[in-house]
């Protein structure tokens, strides 16, 4: 059964919706009470603080289209391709643009809430993170939860959360963007070495799905088909998103922290005493 994608199929969820105004809110709120400042150090990611808001709307922007625009709306009915693309964004797009766009913030009072902030501390360093990261991009891919999320939207708005969760949990180990007295920098090497573990089981299950012969997943084998991509096609470009471009992303973020090193190793914090990749 053929199927058709258009303009039109825009979903406008009211709570996707509330949620980004909520955020957005959140940081007028924090640049008014002069939380994120213009004297700000940004050197490790950005010329100047200006950028920060422009990062941050952009990340927003892109978070919106992944959960509103017909990319919604074909990954959850159509094709699994279009699912990979939803989830690519809201993992590895979104929450690196919107931490960019408080990158150089001070640190919070310390005594608030200082047990949650160990957490958070210990959550968001390199090993941790990239293991919570991985381990639930692929617990999520097994076909029964899978299916389950497509069937079941309680689940499926579960999985999302736990994405963009885990997405903001490894971001924030390679952003690093709280600095401050009293802060323990994340070195450019070990970013780098978080962005290098984290893409191999992802680049190990894209390439699955791009050479597998059969669909994995039986709600896209059974779904009406779309722009006449057979299940196992659409599976295979699914693959190609999920490994090329995601690749892409941690290529040009090491890209980016090799440049700033060259550029400048003091801003880098080449020098700083860090607690190695696996604390």
């Amino acid at each position: 059964m053929k199927a058709s994608l258009g303009l039109g199929d825009w979903t406008f969820e009211p709570t996707v919706t509330l949620g980004l105004v909520a955020l957005v809110a959140a940081y007028v709120i924090a640049v008014r009470r002069g939380w994120l400042r213009r004297d700000d150090d940004v050197s490790p990611w950005l010329g100047s603080t200006r950028w920060r808001a422009w990062m941050f709307g952009l990340g927003v922007l892109t978070a919106f289209l992944a959960l509103e625009s017909p990319v919604d709306t074909g990954g959850d009915n159509y094709l699994l391709s279009l699912h990979m693309v939803q989830h690519l964004v809201l993992m590895m797009v979104s929450p690196p643009l919107v931490l960019l766009g408080i990158c150089g913030m001070r640190p919070p009072d310390p005594a608030r809430a200082p047990g949650l902030r160990r957490l958070w501390t210990a959550s968001t360093r390199p090993l941790p993170a990239t293991v919570l990261f991985n381990a639930v991009l692929l617990v999520w891919h097994i076909p029964t939860l899978y299916d389950t999320t497509l069937r079941n939207e309680a689940a499926h708005i579960v999985e999302h959360v736990t994405f963009i969760a885990v997405g903001v949990v490894l971001w924030w180990a390679v952003v690093d963007p709280i600095r401050g007295e009293g802060t323990t920098p994340i070195s450019p090497f070990q970013k780098i070495a978080a962005l290098a573990v984290a893409g191999v089981p992802p680049t190990v299950l894209g390439l699955i799905f791009s050479v597998a012969s059969n669909p994995f997943y039986e709600f896209y084998a059974r779904a009406p088909r779309l722009w006449g991509l057979s299940p196992v096609t659409d599976q295979q470009v699914a693959g190609v998103v999920m490994f090329g471009l995601g690749n892409l992303i941690y290529f040009a973020a090491i890209s980016v922290i090799f440049w700033r090193i060259l550029g400048n190793p003091a801003d880098d914090d080449i020098e700083a005493v860090a607690p190695p990749f696996m604390g």
